[in-house]
């Protein structure tokens, strides 16, 4: 799974739910109209954004308020402007980056809590102090977890690729991912793999060896 992440430190009074600013926490600046389409065909439309704090798709209800949907397992796709959402149990929501046949690449993008930073002497938090890794910052439900830390927090904002098939099956972004992906070419798509070089973490690369696999016959 390639991923890149870019990071914000917060401080330890901080409020991890106000911690990072609006514009950074949503895929659209402002809300767009979108459509839910369930598995049992019905649709709905409404104002849909994805958070990347919550790693939800959201609405605005009548009220005005903020919502994230529920019961995602009865979700077929999301379309918000022209970008395209999926759900999977263990993945959570990804959007689709290209389609080639029926196959995609798709990307989960959120924050998460990378790293957690021991407060130093006289107060301060230690860069070079020892830092594990904990839990994503959301909860669910529209809701983020509350640290009782006493240091920085290091906030990521990490994106995954993965490789999606008609059944909704994911597949790694690596030459194996790719060779299960298309168990009838295997040795044709083995040796382009090579031949091009393909660099797994980059999307570009992964486009174009999508693309060939897929124009396989």
């Amino acid at each position: 799974m390639a991923q890149e992440a870019k990071t914000y430190r917060i401080k330890a009074e901080a409020d991890l739910r106000y911690a990072i600013p609006v514009a950074e926490r949503y895929r659209y600046p402002q809300f767009k109209e979108g459509t839910v389409t369930f598995f049992n065909s019905s649709t709905a439309n409404a104002k849909l954004n994805y958070n990347f704090q919550l790693g939800e798709v959201q609405f605005i209800n009548l009220t005005r308020d903020t919502m994230s949907l529920a019961n995602e397992q009865t979700i077929k796709q999301i379309q918000i402007a022209d970008s395209h959402f999926y759900y999977d149990v263990t993945h959570g929501y990804v959007e689709s980056v290209a389609e080639y046949s029926g196959v995609q690449l798709v990307v989960k993008e959120m924050f998460k809590v990378a790293a957690v930073e021991k407060m130093a002497s006289m107060g301060k938090s230690s860069a070079t102090s020892s830092i594990k890794e904990i839990n994503v910052l959301s909860t669910g439900n529209s809701s983020v977890q509350k640290l009782a830390s006493r240091g920085d927090v290091v906030l990521a904002k990490e994106r995954t690729y993965f490789l999606r098939d008609t059944n909704n099956r994911f597949y790694k972004t690596t030459k194996a991912g790719f060779l299960k992906l298309f168990p009838k070419n295997k040795k044709a798509i083995d040796v382009y793999l090579e031949e091009q070089k393909i660099d797994f973490s980059n999307p570009e690369d992964l486009k174009k060896a999508l693309q060939y696999a897929a124009e396989l016959p």
